[in-house]
């Protein structure tokens, strides 16, 4: 089997404080990634700066500000990687995690996306008595381990030719939409059962700062979910 090459999509909007330890983490992995596209979405900080200095495999490219969605889509478009996977400017992966999802796919060639666990941790800025999750927040947010989060995700770049880019018009779960779309397609996925990627919560997080948004678009997302699954089981196809 030859070796894949993987690619990384970073887009970054005014996230300079945590760059250099999120490309940090994907540089890092004991499995090494071919390429590290960073997308500024037109940032105003030093997000580009700190992603130019890092030197190949990273490679920045600059856009207008058009949304994150936007960003990753570009990215990919600019990408040559067989595996693509993404990760937010604030986040985090575990050193083996690349490693572990090749050696999954090896054995399992028909696999076309590998996801893992993800939990969220607090960024060690924040004070502990500034630490708190109030309402819905306690459960969208806490740090018990979940599946299926974008920053744990490895798959073919077939999977995204066959299903197209993010929804642009979507400011909130338009990952997890895109989820879906390889869920409902029929084409096979695994989970590992490990904590890959680490989240961050700190002041700044989109959808903390705009829960009430990020709360409707969880709404739409799974009216949007039970609406294909109701599709797929009377034999239909859901768009």
């Amino acid at each position: 089997m030859n070796r894949p090459s993987v690619c990384y999509i970073v887009a970054v909007y005014n996230g300079a404080r945590y760059l250099a330890e999120t490309l940090r983490s994907i540089t890092g992995q004991t499995r090494a990634v071919d390429e590290v596209i960073v997308v500024d979405d037109g940032s105003t900080d030093e997000s580009a700066t700190i992603a130019e200095q890092f030197g190949a495999p990273v490679r920045c490219v600059r856009q207008p500000n058009a949304g994150q969605s936007a960003a990753r889509n570009h990215g990919v478009r600019l990408s040559r990687g067989d595996m693509l996977a993404f990760l937010d400017a604030d986040d985090l992966i575990h050193p083996g995690k690349i490693q572990q999802q090749l050696e999954r796919f090896a054995a399992e060639p028909e696999l076309m996306l590998i996801d893992a666990f993800s939990q969220n941790f607090w960024s060690p800025e924040i004070p502990p008595q500034q630490r708190n999750l109030d309402g819905w927040q306690a459960l969208t947010h806490r740090e018990k381990p979940f599946p299926e989060f974008i920053g744990s995700w490895l798959f073919r770049r077939v999977v995204w030719e066959r299903l197209g880019e993010f929804d642009e018009n979507r400011r909130f779960g338009e990952d997890s939409e895109w989820h879906d779309r390889v869920r409902f397609s029929g084409m096979p996925m695994a989970t590992l059962h490990a904590v890959l990627a680490r989240r961050r919560l700190h002041h700044a997080n989109l959808t903390r700062s705009n829960f009430d948004h990020h709360i409707d678009g969880l709404h739409q997302l799974y009216k949007e979910r039970f609406d294909r699954a109701r599709a797929r089981r009377s034999g239909r196809s859901a768009s």
